[in-house]
């Protein structure tokens, strides 16, 4: 039977839902003893993680490993509040100020204490490191201080209400200092050390991850001895490894492969409501969608209704706002109605009576690349021509930077930590050169600022909702879709973490065998 649960609910649900019996494990055998628990959880990943450093990487998928081998200060608990984690309590000295007090009971997987030093070394990483320093760039990782060997002090440069979600994010991961100095950050990638609750086992290049359970974790130990990653690119692949038997749970399950995997007898369709926004980027550098009445006309060329449908249907809604439904801080916008003669006059006033050619980017994706194949049939209604490329992840992010982008990217933003900043605040921010947007509106920047050093929620939620309505006014996006995240699992699978941010904690899941 299929899963759909309402997003104020799903996140609290979900876990139980997913559950087959839900019953504790000791070691590897179910503590009553009616089934045995598989040694080895697997898991199939859409791509391979480029790197185990949590800090020089920022993919989906090497978050998914890094939560398992590495700790944050900070954690979300199954109904997404923060909580305590190797801070075990903290509190603000002032606006910009924030006092950890760590456990001092964490140990490295290389047998080292985790301390003060641990951290104040990993706010510095995060503040100075290509990867993640945009990200926090409210962090001031050189006044930050330690005032024992387990209490730290976090500064910021300006108040930031964000401050304890991004604690949680990967990119906060705890690293040992010394290791870090010794070796360096690319070998730190290839053999990491973590305080997390799985350790890397074995790394075959272009097949699979193996973690093992870390059994002098210092917290619940991991619920699975082993846990395999294997990496599958295409999304019909990993839904036929997961129909075969070939793993137990398999992550970003197409649209298109859902019904099948929702019909079958052995296997659980999960939908839970994402931080997700799908939609399409108009580069303000480039000729033509420099110009607002280009980008109008081309919002007003989109029937985004029709494309939510064909693409998404039952698994997404259509999306109104650059933040995503499930993200507290979202607002909902007032969007451009589908009106091509609309789209023909701004093109005429801009000084295209003709129409216009321009180009375009998506990454291969089978939703992306059918919305990709959407967009030239709907747009010619309004003289508007397009080709849009499909690339690999590597050549896609080649082509955003080369000649400064294409015209438009079929993109998609996902608020990993639910925190409207981060869905935001860099994609939006006009030093962001990813070709995507490329945004030059120092109002943008303005009215974000203003927004995430709100920390009164309702005075933030109002900041905030002004910035989304002024990025869909201005066009800087076209919203497409809010998607649901997607998972197929075996019905062996036990406690599976339905993350909406396609993120999912596999520290506490298991699977009987047959």
């Amino acid at each position: 039977m299929k899963r759909i649960v309402p997003f104020l609910l799903s996140l609290i649900m979900l876990l139980s839902l997913c559950a087959c019996g839900g019953k504790p494990v000791e070691g590897d055998q179910d503590v009553q003893g009616e089934r045995q628990i598989k040694e080895n959880l697997t898991v199939t990943l859409s791509v391979e993680p480029t790197t185990l450093n949590p800090h020089a990487v920022g993919q989906l998928n090497a978050y998914i490993v890094n939560y398992c081998i590495y700790d944050t200060l900070l954690k979300k608990d199954a109904d997404g509040n923060i909580v305590p984690n190797v801070a075990k309590e903290y509190e603000p000295i002032d606006d910009t100020h924030i006092r950890f007090h760590l456990r001092d009971d964490v140990m490295f997987s290389n047998g080292e204490k985790l301390t003060a030093e641990d951290v104040l070394y990993t706010i510095k990483c995060i503040t100075e490191g290509s990867t993640t320093k945009s990200t926090y760039s409210a962090f001031d990782g050189e006044n930050s201080y330690i005032e024992d060997e387990y209490t730290v002090v976090i500064a910021l440069k300006k108040p930031f209400a964000a401050v304890y979600d991004f604690l949680t994010h990967s990119y906060s991961s705890i690293v040992c200092k010394s290791y870090y100095e010794a070796v360096g950050k690319d070998e730190y990638g290839i053999n990491p050390v973590g305080s997390g609750p799985y350790t890397l086992g074995d790394w075959t290049s272009g097949s699979s991850i193996v973690l093992k359970r870390n059994d002098n974790y210092w917290g619940e130990k991991g619920a699975s001895a082993m846990i395999t990653l294997k990496f599958i690119s295409e999304q019909s692949n990993r839904a036929m490894e997961l129909e075969t038997g070939g793993t137990d749970i398999a992550l970003a399950i197409s649209t298109m492969d859902a019904s099948r995997i929702d019909s079958s007898d052995e296997l659980e369709l999960i939908k839970v409501p994402s931080y997700q926004v799908v939609f399409l980027g108009l580069n303000q550098t480039k000729d033509l969608t420099s110009d607002l009445r280009v980008r109008k006309a081309l919002a007003y060329a989109t029937d985004a209704a029709t494309i939510e449908n064909v693409v998404y249907g039952e698994f997404g809604s259509v999306a109104d706002s650059p933040v995503a439904q499930g993200v507290p801080e979202y607002s909902s916008c007032t969007t451009y109605e589908y009106n091509i003669e609309k789209a023909k006059e701004l093109l005429a006033e801009a000084g295209y009576p003709d129409g216009i050619t321009l180009t375009g980017r998506v990454q291969n994706n089978a939703d992306f690349e059918a919305i990709s194949a959407m967009i030239p049939n709907m747009w010619e209604k309004a003289g508007i021509n397009i080709e849009i490329n499909v690339y690999d992840k590597a050549t896609y992010s080649e082509k955003g930077k080369e000649n400064g982008g294409t015209n438009i990217t079929v993109s998609a933003q996902t608020a990993t930590t639910g925190n409207a900043y981060q869905a935001i605040g860099t994609l939006f921010s006009t030093t962001s050169t990813s070709g995507v947007v490329n945004n030059r509106d120092e109002m943008v920047d303005s009215l974000i600022s203003e927004a995430a050093k709100e920390y009164d929620f309702s005075a933030r939620k109002e900041k905030y909702a002004k910035a989304e309505q002024y990025i869909i006014d201005n066009v800087l996006i076209i919203p497409i879709a809010f998607t649901s995240q997607i998972y197929g699992v075996s019905k062996n699978v036990v406690d599976f973490d339905a993350s909406p941010a396609n993120i999912p904690i596999l520290t506490y899941t298991y699977a009987y065998e047959n």
